[in-house]
């Protein structure tokens, strides 16, 4: 039995052996695959910036070109001179104010209109309460 027991001690110390060596592999492959994981990932970072400030910078020389091409049109195909302009828009300026000033007093106008037909009827109902008789408090 010594020789069984032996032989099956021998077996297990060496099935064990092999379970730790496997896991020391697997644990090795992991630890490989994070460090990949994360190298990968900052490779990724560093190209979500550039990227960001190539955008940036993209979109800002776009504006500055967009609006030098906005004025030089508007410059280039305007019929009157910059006198006339400034006055047309001052104009248009005057007349929208007046217009919603004119709006602002009408509104204001029916509010209180509508203010005072209210205050009317209640006056009324008030009056006829009061000239019902009381309810008889003892019923």
């Amino acid at each position: 039995m010594t020789v069984e027991n032996d032989a099956i001690t021998e077996v297990a110390r060496r099935f064990a052996e092999s379970i730790h060596a496997e896991r020391t592999a697997t644990l090795e492959a992991l630890a490989a695959e994070r460090e990949a994981a994360q190298r990968l990932l900052a490779a990724l970072r560093r190209e979500h910036e550039r990227q960001s400030a190539s955008a940036t910078g993209a979109f800002v020389a776009g504006l500055v070109v967009g609006a030098a091409l906005g004025f030089a049109a508007v410059a280039l195909f305007n019929p009157r001179s910059g006198n006339e302009t400034r006055q047309r828009l001052a104009a248009r300026a005057s007349s929208v104010r007046q217009s919603f000033a004119e709006r602002l007093r009408a509104a204001i106008a029916a509010g209180q209109r509508a203010a005072a037909e209210r205050e009317q009827e209640l006056w009324r109902e008030y009056r006829k309460r009061l000239s019902e008789p009381p309810p008889d408090s003892a019923a």
